[in-house]
């Protein structure tokens, strides 16, 4: 009996090891089969809706061109009714304001433009059949061509009567931008491709990519089988749907593709990484495969605890759902786009993002509960409920949406992106509901600032058509003296008036242009201020003695009134000197004779090293309207007033001068009223000089006669031969020597191999062929010759601005003397340096 109970124990071991084994290798083969199965299912599932996605996408930019060569023919039959020019370019304008489409060009048999800008057309690789398909079709559109920026376009031609064609163009970006620059949470990219998979469009992603001309060379390259990219280019040439792995650059990507605008018989090809794919299959799978782990050892303790197995089951169901959960709940974290998943039985959606409480204010399960109560009260809760329960579009398109959401108290604009599809054989449909609020708001500022632009353009036309006006009054005044001095050559008074009349018709011209230049710098941003010693007092003086005879010859009484503490402070002289002046010309101009100008410079407080000084410019002319003082420091404006446009003038002096003051950090205020005057009040802080003020010896008064530059022998750098023609004049009449070069070159290889003594200065252009006067300066100094070190050189251009000055002492140059040139100025700079070296 012990022998058989021990016999049937041992059988009922073995049969308990072989049920443990078969249940082992059972549930073993059962976890590999359910690993297999869900990563198929994953990877299926996944590729779906990236094949979806695409299919979206292709869809959407195949209504784009659509649209495009719809509205393009209603353009053409506008066209062909129009009757006239002016209505023809008011169409195309009008046309092109509306639509994203540009370079609107009607071209006739001849090839000539009729209407729009001639060269809009004219792109690189137009194929020659073009022109002869848009006359057999009606409409024809190319693969992106080359602009003459080298930007990339579609052109599209339209076929009108008496063998006119319409063309346009839009940028290959905006397709790109349609097709979207990145796929599957940003690590895809898409591809428009044509017959043989030629690339039309390019991903944005991989610029690089763009040298290769189509989508099979870039796969050879990869080292794909040519038989399998062979296969990949006929599908795309047969139009058909699908989708396939290749390797680029040592990765496995997933390739799908749709057809896109067959009339050309591209296609939509999205690529994203097979990893990115699988990644969630893996994470599934790993997570399975522990699953099957517990599994087998709960079949093991089934054996003995079938209560203990159902119990670990449903437990590891939960946390998997909690994972699956936990994954969408981060894609819903991290995207501002509520998605709704519907289906067609029911209007309760299938998903909805958890993110729509954040961005909606209206919580996700509220819109998966059968009869939400808090709808009833919510008109923006059920205005959406409306919106996702209307009919489904029969393919993808986009709306907006403008409403008040009394949930987040605020107005919102809505981007709702539509696109149904097909789940397995179940109609569903994707809504996509981002807030663009900000987006739109962004769009009314820009048309906004688009009108001010505008505003501020036709303020500019203005002005230059009277800055055109004002220009040419003194030039006319230059030519018509001239005529007349050519004429009355045998008398010299006459001829001597002319010239006294062109001297000073051409220094007015000087100062409009002057003023131009200045307030060309400004806008631009390039208005550059030096800090050098001064004497403030000094700088007054200079200014009262310059205007008192002004004053006098129209009987004015001018008043300088100066209670300072400090002089000699630091700052941009020049600068200063033409702030002042701006306002006491404009004082002396605009008061009738007899009046009265008085100019105050008040020391009020030292904030550290920089005193405060409010400077007061007043008289009792006529004044300034309220309106016009709302626009007097404006550029480009200028008053609407018979009395002031009397008077000359470009009207950008105080456009000048506030930007002057505001760039040195000061401020510049106005009080005026018609017919009692004005009073310009300027408060600035100007720093004090850390020593003293260097002595600087007071210029005598020059007189020159014909030895002023008698002995002496001058190097003249000036490619301009009139230029030469009038400097070499000038100097000459004065005694001078005078050797002429044609570029900086030729002079500085003339000085190198001159004997010491040989020149006694060089006069040196700036803008010069071959070598400039600044590199000539530079080349000159750093010579071995004997003068190298000590011989003048001073700068004679055109290039005035502060940087130019200081340009020119970097360089080298001892002084710069602006053209046109004053003898006087020249002859003083020459003296003081050849006296210094003397």
């Amino acid at each position: 009996m012990k022998q058989a109970n021990l016999k049937r124990h041992r059988y009922r071991n073995t049969a308990l090891l072989i049920v443990i084994a078969a249940s082992c290798i059972g549930a073993f083969l059962m976890g590999a089969e359910a690993i297999r199965s869900i990563r198929s299912n994953v990877r299926s599932t996944t590729v779906q809706v990236i094949r979806e996605i695409t299919n979206s996408k292709s869809q959407m930019l195949t209504a784009i061109l659509n649209d495009t060569e719809r509205d393009l023919r209603g353009l053409a039959a506008s066209l062909d009714a129009s009757m006239d020019i002016s209505s023809a370019t008011a169409l195309l304008e009008r046309f092109e304001n509306d639509h994203t489409v540009s370079g609107l060009t009607v071209i006739d048999r001849g090839g000539q433009a009729l209407y729009g800008p001639e060269n809009a057309h004219l792109l690189k690789g137009i194929p020659e059949e073009f022109a002869a398909k848009v006359a057999v079709d009606g409409f024809e559109m190319s693969d992106p061509l080359i602009d003459e920026n080298g930007g990339r376009r579609v052109l599209f031609g339209t076929a009108l009567t008496g063998g006119r064609i319409l063309y346009a163009s839009i940028p290959a970006a905006s397709m790109q931008k349609a097709c979207g620059e990145t796929t599957y949470l940003g690590e895809g990219y898409s591809y428009i491709l044509g017959r043989d998979g030629k690339i039309v469009v390019p991903p944005v992603r991989y610029n690089y990519e763009q040298v290769y001309e189509d989508i099979g060379h870039l796969l050879i390259y990869a080292d794909n089988p040519s038989d399998r990219v062979g296969e990949f280019i006929e599908a795309l040439n047969s139009g058909s749907t699908g989708s396939v792995v290749f390797q680029i650059d040592g990765q496995e990507q997933l390739f799908c593709f749709e057809p896109v605008y067959e009339k050309r018989g591209w296609q939509l090809v999205t690529v994203v990484p097979l990893r990115e794919v699988e990644k969630d299959g893996a994470q599934i799978v790993s997570t399975a495969m522990a699953m099957a782990t517990v599994i087998i050892g709960v079949v093991v303790a089934a054996l003995t605890a079938g209560s203990y197995f159902y119990w670990s089951m449903q437990r590891r169901q939960q946390e998997n759902d909690r994972f699956l959960l936990d994954i969408y709940q981060a894609i819903s974290e991290n995207t501002d786009t509520v998605i709704f998943i519907l289906n067609a039985r029911s209007a309760v959606p299938d998903y909805v993002f958890e993110n729509s409480g954040r961005i909606l204010g209206i919580p996700a399960e509220e819109f998966l509960e059968q009869e939400p109560q808090q709808a009833k009260d919510s008109a923006f809760r059920s205005r959406l409920q409306a919106i996702l329960e209307e009919p489904w579009p029969p393919e993808g398109c986009t709306r907006e949406v403008h409403t008040y959401n009394e949930r987040l108290h605020c107005d919102m604009w809505l981007k709702i992106l539509v696109c149904p599809f097909v789940l397995g054989d179940e109609k569903k449909c994707i809504y996509a509901v981002t807030d663009v609020t900000q987006e739109h708001n962004d769009r009314e500022k820009i048309a906004a600032a688009v009108v001010a632009a505008e505003q501020a353009n036709a303020a500019k036309s203005s002005f230059f058509s009277s800055m055109s006006h004002d220009m040419r009054t003194p030039m006319n005044g230059i030519v018509g003296m001239t005529a007349i001095a050519k004429r009355c050559l045998g008398d010299p008074d006459r001829v001597l008036d002319c010239l006294n009349k062109i001297d000073f018709s051409s220094r007015h011209l000087l100062s409009l242009i002057n003023d131009v230049l200045d307030m060309s710098k400004i806008e631009s941003g390039k208005l550059a201020l030096v800090s050098e010693p001064f004497d403030l007092g000094e700088l007054l003086q200079g200014l009262e003695a310059i205007l008192r005879p002004q004053c006098e010859s129209k009987g004015q009484t001018l008043t300088f009134t100066v209670k300072i503490s400090h002089s000699r402070l630091m700052g941009d002289t020049l600068r200063l000197n033409q702030i002042f002046m701006n306002l006491l010309s404009n004082a002396v101009k605009f008061t009738q004779e007899g009046g009265s100008i008085s100019f105050t410079a008040q020391e009020r407080e030292q904030r550290g090293k920089s005193p405060t000084f409010r400077f007061t410019v007043a008289d009792n002319g006529i004044g300034i309207a309220p309106e016009a003082q709302k626009i007097i420091f404006t550029p480009f404006e200028r008053v609407s007033d018979r009395l002031v446009h009397r008077i000359e003038g470009t009207g950008l002096g105080l456009a000048i001068t506030k930007n002057l003051i505001s760039a040195m950090g000061g401020q510049i205020t106005l009080k005026s009223a018609p017919g009692r005057g004005s009073a310009f009040t300027v408060d600035l802080d100007l720093p004090l000089q850390e020593g003293e003020l260097p002595l600087v010896p007071v210029s005598e008064e020059v007189t020159l006669d014909e030895n002023s530059f008698a002995g002496r022998r001058f190097l003249l750098a000036e490619d301009n031969a009139i230029n030469q023609e009038i400097a070499v004049e000038l100097l000459t009449a004065y005694g001078a020597k005078v050797e002429t070069r044609d570029d900086g070159k030729q002079a500085f290889e003339a000085f190198s191999a001159s004997a010491e003594g040989y020149y006694d200065a060089v006069l040196m252009d700036i803008q010069m062929p071959v070598m400039n006067g600044y590199e000539a300066a530079g080349r000159i100094r750093a010579c071995g010759h004997p003068q190298a070190k000590s011989i003048p050189i001073i700068a004679m251009t055109a290039n005035v601005f502060a940087e130019d000055v200081l340009a020119a002492r970097n360089a080298g140059m001892d002084a710069h003397i602006a053209k046109p040139i004053d003898l006087t100025k020249l002859y003083q700079a020459l003296k003081e340096k050849m006296d210094a070296v003397d």
